[in-house]
């Protein structure tokens, strides 16, 4: 892990005397990480939000009434995200529970504070820990050693446990199982909460500790370190597992002192350590089982970390030091970007997600601490990326980050993580594909809610639903099913596991059950209980299934879309062209049925309103639902019937209705609501059942009285079973209760006789024989046979029940009771049967009559009579062999009349009738099993079927099939026609091949072609011709058809070499027709761009010809259009459109290059004189060219360029005419023209003549050139010895350097060899010359000259004492040329010349040789030193200075470099004195200040301070740049820290100090001036206000920003204004707010427009200590303009205040006020707000005055005097 700085929320307190007063003593981190809590020993909680801004602050209470002397020992937040509350330690003996109360359910952080518990303790509180999972349990230690728990909830605390030593600190693990504390003596305990299931011992000391283990932390293992340096890992159980010994200094590691906190991420696995001025982190190593240093982070200057805290994600590491500093660190293992979102790792098992567009982010965190491999980010259905999956290496990680709250699950997964497919179409959960099966993981959840194997993924074909629907509102009646179950949870999931069969499984019991049916299914959705089950098969019959009645009901024939309505179990399906609407589902027969235009797009409910989008193509419409019949629906499923009848008594009575009231008619009566179901009856009209009801709801009424639940009063029950028609049961009731009587009544008064009889006799009622004859009697009189028939069948009389039931007509049951007691006699009795039943035409039973008689073939006949085939054809297999194919035939045509085609196929082939099977196929529209039975006839017969089969295949887009039934049918041109009419030209091309030559195809295609030309269609047109290899005509018909891209398309494709004159031909084309953009386009496609800009040109649209010259051609092109263009229209006219278009010099430049001087001249004249000259010039180097000289002179001349004139004459050798020229226009060339002449007269070998034309011309010089260049040397020393006698030694020299290049001279032997043959000649002086001749253009090498002019000096010691002096300087200056300084200081200092030798050395920096030549010699010493200190300034060597003690000097060099760091080090190395170095601190910030950079002004103010302010007048101009530079910045600029700049109130202090200082000084030299005393009190009050405003005096900062408006030269105008105003606002001195920031606004109007001569000074004219002269400032204090609206929005608000008093008061009666600081006065001024003191407030005090009152005030919370600085107490 690495810890990454990321902030500073609070500064250390820098510059205080204490600044350990500022320690932090706690940090807390909210557990929705939104919030941070930080508490200093001023007791004062600082709330900190996301982004790290204060949002809050509250001071704490202490224990008792008095004097707040207490510290904050510790904070912590509630764990409980959903419960704002903060619980404070103080050491005054008391826990506070401090609760947020918020009426914002979204901010739980929002609202007022207030304290909900206190538990109070015996000894000073010193630690205290609130463990995770325990939201109403907050544990705390105490300095008497005992560790108390505090119950929220009774508001009492409870001891823990006890021990003798004091607690030191407390710790909870990370799952909130248990806490353990440390205390003085290094014990160490733990203990578990009852609920952890953890057993053993609650408390028990786990170890003992070497020193007190102030920092505590428990994660994967209890961390402990102290004052000893060390940090110890131990396990639960107390054993050690490492240490870490700091207690020796390492090499590259900080100082270790004492561990005074420590802090456990949330995953146990990484801990930070507090020290000074670092903090220590270690992390647990999986890999190696151990714990492991990761990093020690210094910061400088931190002092000691007091506290520390973790955001409960793990990303953020929060410290506070000893010094009030507060800083925030990110942790982060690695970081990288996926998408749009910034995923970083805060340890391997969390990840922090943030989108990249907002602020909030999302944790997404192991459970069981598995390291995050792998991270995807899937989309929603609306492609916004939401959805994240992560993969460990045995578990998986979902979550939705676009739910309200974020949740996460991990279950257990073996998947590899490449071959899973996910599906987040439900809500609350997300399905996952893998190796064939479903798992269904809810967010949130740690377990798969279920699993099911299904091949069929897509979204239509699963449906989940879960808890989305709310618990009902009433009970359910006993015998009514339940939906939910397992308290409230309704999870249920429908899928398919076949093509044809539903399973609805409830993934909270387990519990599935299965739809079966017989065509594959292509739809299925569960309602949002998961009770009803809609599904649509194959032939898109809509069918509706009920989950607990499992009862199913085909709703439509023909459904393309169907959906529920959202939170109802309203049926919305399209049926064609119908929007069919169910509202009751309970009742599929009422449907809603309403014609639409288009296809149902979806379903939008929203805002009390229901909509069914429409796509009718051109838009979308949307059709209103009924929301009240939705909303019963919704009532019914939730069983609040008082809502649901509600909706219906609003209603109109329509059928629609009256199925709705009869439904809850239902409900109510199933519900025992009697009241309600009578209510329902009477709207019903059911009159009889209302006052049936009525007299039910009597008798409950008195079981009511009685105290009796209706269910359990047995009249209630009997009376609403016999409603329900469930007379059994009620029956059941009354016997139960032994009322015999009342159930036969029950069921006499129904008429029912029967069971009135079998009640009588079950019950032995002594008149059950009576009423039995009674009651036969009563059927047989009222001819009720049927009924004694069955009578008599139950008491065994058969026979007389037979006769009965025959008498009733009804054979049937006759024929049952005689099969069913298996009689056989009487015959006549059996055939008296057998007639009846064919007489009754039941002739199937009839024919199981007679063949149960014997008589087989009257049987047969009663069987096909009555279409019994299939009894028919066993008996004939059995009995008539030969009869059972012509059966077979029979039932297949008896099938095909009654149209169960299927079945009939089957017999048919039975009876090998084929033709008769094929035509049943054909009309099944089986057309598979048709075509196999039309394979097995001759190709003649199977003719016609393959006819009719190809037509459907057709029909049906089978087109292969098709093809197929048309070829053998001998229809192959029909096949041609069906892929002609589906645009497959290719196969119909193939088809047509098989059987038609290929003219006759092609005249097809072409006919076809030409009638799809014809209607328009030419795509399908193009096919053809193509298909035929007809490109032309498809060509052609495009180009008919003015269809030109298309066309242009087909030629580049098939006739590429005509593709740029089709081009071309269009071109020409569409210009013709005037069409002429278009013609553009064509002409640059065909590269003929030129000839565009000739058509725009034609027709005088100029501007086009030069857009496109321009963008095809380039800027010359366009030029030359543009020039065109002006040529056009002429004279002026042109030279001003050339004008416009800012191409008139370019224009002329083009006449120019093409030779059209006279249009040139034309244009240069009429708009641009200017370049007339150069019109001329480039005329006259055209006639040049041209050879017309005279002509070219004169244009020379017009340009006033004769010298070209000159030349061009020079150049053709024209002297005469050049002479001339030159004569005439410019007299100073003519030496050139003699000169010219001169080198033509050379080159021809005149050499006398170009001698003379030289000498004429005043340049002998070239006369030697020319002589030397053609190796004249005589005449070369000749004419330099007459006209260039200077130059006579250089000519020798390149003489004999010559003569050397030929052989004779050259090299250093030849010069030595030359020198001493001449001096064995003894021509010693002829010898040293020649030496002296070396040259280094000669000789390159230095040692060679060196030695060569070394012989020269040699030869004049040895031989010519008179030349060796300037022999020897001659050499030595050489020698200084070579830079052999030392080889020529040793020559001078031989002839005697050591001055000169150190002046050379000296020259050359060969400081040695220089003072080993001065020394004896005192000056020449001083000399030398002086040069080297002058040139170790001048290069910047500050260490040779120092060396030689030249400390000023090198200071100089660094100060002119700019190395200020090394300036001030070397300066305190050096121990500079106070003045050498305030010149210095001058002199770096005037550099600060002359960079104009006002963030380097806190720079410049530091310098001062640390390094010394001068005092003398010259740098006035500069403290005042400063002061105003700091005292001007704007809002921005004082906020301005971290970016360069510092502390904006800090440098305002700094600088007063620094002003302060100097001014003590003047004073004490009596030269204190006016303005600086100025500066000097403006800064000061400035620094008083802020000094108010810190320690919370707020009435004397008032005063202090009063104050700072007469010093607004100082302070720019805008800013005392609006200082002084918001200073007001904020006390609630609204008259006076008002009136400065009125003034305020029209100084900011002033500076808009820049005068303020219009500003009214009228309501501050009496105003003495407001200047109005003041220079308006360049830029605003508010440098936001909404800032500064803000402003005078709240002007006019106060505006239109009558209340407020809007104006001064006098200077009278401002006496005594806040006021009195407008107002100038002649007493003394308050040192501490800049007022007028009375007599008797005057208090003097260390040189200063003060009014005594404000002077206590200040000093009382400072602790220091406000002008000096020094420690102060109050002055009574």
């Amino acid at each position: 892990m690495q810890l990454r700085y990321s902030k500073t929320l609070m500064q250390a307190a820098e510059g205080s005397a204490t600044p350990w007063k500022s320690k932090v003593t706690a940090i807390c981190y909210s557990p929705d990480n939104r919030r941070l809590a930080v508490v200093t020993t001023d007791r004062i909680v600082s709330i900190f939000d996301e982004s790290g801004e204060r949002v809050d602050k509250f001071s704490t209470k202490p224990n008792d009434k008095g004097p707040k002397n207490y510290i904050i020992r510790s904070m912590k937040f509630c764990p409980d995200e959903t419960q704002a509350r903060l619980a404070v330690a103080q050491s005054d003996n008391i826990v506070f529970i401090y609760k947020w109360t918020s009426t914002d359910p979204n901010d739980v952080w929002s609202g007022k504070k207030s304290i909900c518990n206190k538990f109070p303790g015996s000894s000073s509180v010193t630690s205290l820990v609130w463990a995770p999972n325990h939201p109403f349990e907050v544990v705390y230690g105490l300095a008497e050693g005992k560790v108390k728990i505090g119950q929220l909830r009774t508001n009492k605390p409870q001891t823990l446990y006890s021990t003798e030593s004091y607690v030191a600190a407390l710790a909870s693990n990370s799952a909130g199982t248990g806490i353990i504390s440390s205390h003085l003596d290094g014990s160490i305990y733990r203990y578990y909460f009852p609920d952890s299931n953890m057993g053993g011992s609650a408390y028990t000391k786990v170890c003992t500790h070497g020193c007190v283990p102030y920092g505590l932390a428990w994660g994967k293992s209890i961390m402990a370190a102290g004052n000893d340096q060390t940090v110890s890992f131990y396990d639960n159980e107390g054993g050690m597992q490492r240490t870490f010994d700091y207690s020796i200094t390492e090499e590259g590691k900080p100082v270790c002192k004492e561990f005074g906190v420590a802090a456990f991420n949330m995953t146990g696995d990484s801990v930070s350590v507090g020290n000074f001025d670092s903090f220590y982190t270690f992390s647990y190593s999986k890999a190696g089982d151990t714990w492991e240093e990761k990093e020690i982070k210094v910061v400088e200057n931190m002092y000691s970390v007091t506290a520390m805290a973790w955001k409960n994600n793990g990303s953020t590491l929060a410290l506070g030091s000893l010094c009030g500093l507060l800083d925030t660190y990110e942790a982060c293992i690695k970081r990288y970007t996926y998408k749009q979102f910034e995923i970083t790792y805060v340890s391997p098992s969390q990840v922090l997600i943030r989108r990249k567009s907002e602020k909030s982010s999302y944790m997404l965190k192991s459970k069981f601490g598995r390291e995050i491999t792998k991270i995807t980010i899937h989309a929603d259905e609306e492609k916004v990326d939401r959805f994240v999956v992560a993969h460990t290496e045995d578990t998986l990680l979902i979550g939705d980050m676009g739910a309200t709250k974020f949740e996460s699950s991990e279950i257990q997964w073996h998947g590899n993580g490449e071959n899973e497919k996910y599906f987040f179409d439900t809500a609350n959960a997300c399905l996952v594909s893998y190796a064939g099966e479903i798992s269904v993981i809810e967010y949130g959840a740690s377990d798969i809610l279920a699993s099911v194997r299904t091949e069929n993924t897509s979204s239509h074909l699963l449906s989940v639903r879960i808890n989305e629907r709310p618990p009902r509102m009433g009970d359910d009646n006993p015998d009514t099913p339940r939906v939910d179950e397992e308290e409230g949870q309704n999870k249920k999931i429908a899928y398919l596991l076949d093509q044809q069969t539903v399973c609805v499984k409830n993934m909270v019991t387990q519990a599935s059950t299965t739809v079966n049916h017989d065509v594959k299914i292509d739809f299925v959705e569960l309602n949002s209980r998961g009770n009803l089950l809609l599904f649509r098969d194959k032939r898109r019959i809509l069918h509706l299934h009920d989950v607990e009645t499992q009862t199913r009901t085909a709703l439509l024939n023909y459904c393309s879309y169907v959906q529920w309505v959202p939170a109802s179990d309203v049926v919305v399906a399209q049926n064609r062209n119908s929007m069919c609407v169910w509202y009751n589902i309970h009742a599929p027969d009422q449907v809603m049925v309403r014609e639409i235009k288009g296809d149902i797009d979806g379903i939008l409910r929203a805002d009390g309103k229901t909509e069914v989008l429409v796509d009718e193509t051109v838009s979308v419409s949307s059709y209103v639902l009924v929301e009240e019949l939705i909303d019963f629906g919704t009532a019914i499923d939730d069983r609040d019937y008082v809502r649901a009848m509600k909706i219906l008594e609003g209603m109109e009575y329509t059928s629609q209705a009256e199925a709705m009231w009869q439904q809850l008619q239902t409900m109510c009566i199933d519900n025992w609501n009697l009241k309600m179901a009578e209510r329902c009856s009477a709207a019903l009209g059911d009159v009889s059942r209302a006052r049936y009801l009525r007299r039910v709801a009597k008798l409950a009424d008195k079981a009511k009285d009685a105290g009796i639940d209706i269910r359990d009063s047995w009249q209630v029950r009997a009376k609403m079973l016999e409603l329900k028609k469930s007379l059994e049961q009620a029956e059941d009731v009354l016997l139960a209760h032994n009322k015999v009587d009342e159930a036969i009544q029950m069921y006499e008064d129904l008429l029912l006789f029967n069971e009135a009889v079998e009640v009588a006799q079950r019950k032995n009622h002594p008149d059950a024989e009576m009423k039995k004859k009674k009651f036969y009697q009563f059927l047989i009189g009222s001819k009720q046979e049927e009924a004694a028939a069955k009578m008599k069948e139950n008491e065994g009389d058969y026979v007389q029940a037979i006769n009965l039931f025959l008498t009733a007509k009804m054979p049937g049951k006759a024929a049952r009771v005689i099969s069913d007691n298996n009689i056989s006699q009487p015959n006549s009795l059996m055939e008296s049967v057998a007639v009846a039943l064919e007489d009754a035409e039941m002739n199937e039973k009839a024919g199981d009559f007679y063949e149960r008689m014997g008589n087989r073939q009257r049987a047969l006949d009663s069987y096909l009579k009555g279409h019994a085939y299939r009894k028919a054809v066993e008996l004939a297999r059995k009995n008539y062999p030969g009869q059972v194919v012509q059966l077979e035939e029979s039932w297949g045509d008896y099938l095909l009349s009654v149209g169960q085609l299927d079945m009939a196929i089957n017999h048919f082939m039975e009876a090998h009738a084929q033709e008769k099977a094929i035509n049943a196929a054909l009309k099944a529209r089986q057309w598979n099993k048709a075509l196999t039975l039309a394979e097995q006839l001759d190709a003649e017969s199977a003719r016609p079927y393959y006819a009719q089969l190809a037509t459907h295949y057709e029909a049906a887009k089978m087109f292969k099939e098709a093809e197929r039934c048309y070829c053998e049918s001998g229809n192959r041109g029909k096949a041609v026609e069906m892929y002609t009419g589906c645009g497959d030209w290719e196969r119909a091309h193939k088809v047509a091949k098989s059987f038609l030559p290929e003219s006759e195809i092609t005249a097809l295609y072409m006919e076809n072609a030409t009638k799809m030309e014809k209607a328009q269609k030419f795509k399908e047109a193009e096919r053809l011709y193509l298909a035929v290899d007809k490109v032309d005509h498809a060509i052609a018909m495009y180009k008919k058809h003015r269809k030109f891209q298309v066309m242009i398309g087909l030629v580049e494709k098939y006739r590429k070499e005509l593709l740029g004159e089709t081009h071309k031909y269009l071109a020409q084309q569409l210009e013709m027709e005037g069409n002429l953009k278009d013609a553009e386009d064509h002409y640059a496609s065909a590269g003929e761009w030129l000839a565009a800009v000739n058509m725009y040109r034609t027709n005088d649209l100029w501007e086009e010809a030069i857009r496109v010259a321009k963008f095809h051609g380039g800027v010359n092109a366009s030029k030359r259009v543009a020039y065109a263009y002006a040529l056009h229209l002429g004279g002026g006219a042109g030279a001003k459109l050339l004008t416009k278009l800012g191409l008139l010099a370019p224009a002329i430049d083009y006449a120019m290059e093409s030779g059209a001087f006279d249009h040139a001249f034309e244009l240069a004249n009429e708009a641009l004189s200017s370049k007339v000259p150069e019109v001329h010039l480039k005329y006259a180097l055209f006639l040049e060219d041209e050879e017309r000289f005279r002509e070219a002179e004169a244009e020379f001349i017009a340009a006033n360029k004769p010298r070209e004139a000159i030349d061009m004459y020079t150049h053709q050798q024209l002297w005469n005419d050049g002479m001339r020229v030159a004569e005439q226009y410019d007299p100073s060339s003519v030496s050139d023209v003699y000169a010219a002449q001169g080198k033509a007269c050379g080159e021809r070998g005149e050499f006398q003549k170009g001698e003379e034309l030289f000498i004429a011309a005043s340049k002998p010089e070239l006369a030697l050139a020319m002589y030397m260049e053609a190796n004249m040397f005589d005449d070369s020393l000749r004419v330099c010895q007459r006209h260039l006698p200077h130059k006579l030694n250089e000519v020798n020299l390149a003489v004999q350097g010559a003569q050397a290049g030929l052989g004779t001279g050259g090299t250093k032997a030849d010069y030595l060899s030359k020198g001493r043959s001449l001096e064995k000649s003894k021509k010693y002086g002829a010898a040293i010359d020649a030496y002296l001749l070396a040259k280094k253009a000669v000789l390159s090498s230095a040692d060679d000259l060196e030695e060569v002019w070394g012989e020269a000096v040699r030869v004049a010691r040895k031989h010519m004492k008179n030349r060796y002096m300037a022999t020897a300087r001659d050499v030595s200056s050489r020698l200084v040329g070579l830079k052999k300084i030392e080889s020529a200081c040793e020559l001078l200092r031989e002839i005697g010349e050591v001055e000169e030798a150190v002046t050379v050395a000296i020259g050359g920096q060969a400081w040695n040789f220089a003072r080993e030549l001065s020394s004896g010699n005192r000056g020449q010493a001083d000399r030398v030193e002086q040069a080297y200190r002058a040139s170790a300034v001048k290069g910047g060597d500050t260490s040779g200075l120092m060396e030689m003690g030249h400390t000023s000097a090198a200071l100089d060099v660094l100060a002119q470099r700019g190395d200020w760091a090394k300036l001030w080090k070397t300066a305190e190395k050096e121990r500079v004195t106070g003045g050498e170095l305030k010149k210095f601190s001058a002199q770096r910030v005037q550099q600060l200040v002359d960079e104009g950079d006002n963030g380097m002004l806190d720079e410049a103010v530091d310098c001062l301070l640390e390094h010394g302010a001068p005092t003398n007048a010259s740098f006035f101009d500069c403290y005042r740049d400063v002061v105003m530079g700091v005292l001007g910045r704007s809002v921005k600029q004082e906020k301005r820290e971290g970016e360069g700049g510092g502390n904006y109130k800090e440098t305002v202090g700094k600088m007063r100090q620094v002003l302060f200082d100097v001014a003590t000084s003047l004073r004490a030299e009596g030269k204190m001036e006016d303005e600086f005393e100025n500066l000097l009190m403006a800064t000061h009050y400035v620094h008083m206000m802020h000094e108010c405003e810190r320690f919370g005096l707020e009435e004397l900062a008032v005063k202090c920003s009063v104050t700072l408006l007469r010093y607004s030269g100082v302070i720019p105008v805008d800013k005392t204004f609006y200082i002084a105003g918001m200073c007001c606002k904020k006390t609630k001195n609204i008259n006076l707010a008002f009136m400065l920031l009125n003034r305020y606004v029209d100084l900011i109007e002033a500076i808009e427009e820049g005068d303020s001569s219009n500003m009214d000074n009228a309501d501050f004219s009496e105003a003495s200590n407001v200047p109005f002269d003041v220079q308006l400032p360049a830029s605003f204090y508010l440098d936001d303009v909404e800032d500064r609206e803000e402003v005078r929005d709240y002007v006019l608000g106060i505006c239109m205040d009558n209340n407020i008093e809007q104006k001064l008061p006098r200077q009278g009666e401002a006496e005594g006020t806040v006021y009195s600081g407008l107002f100038a006065s002649d007493k003394s001024t308050c040192i501490v707000t800049g007022y007028s003191i009375s007599g008797r407030d005057m208090l003097e005090i260390n040189k200063s005055k003060a009014n005594k009152r404000d002077w206590n005030a200040y000093v009382t919370k400072v602790k220091k005097c406000p002008w000096s600085g020094k420690e102060a107490s109050p002055q009574w």
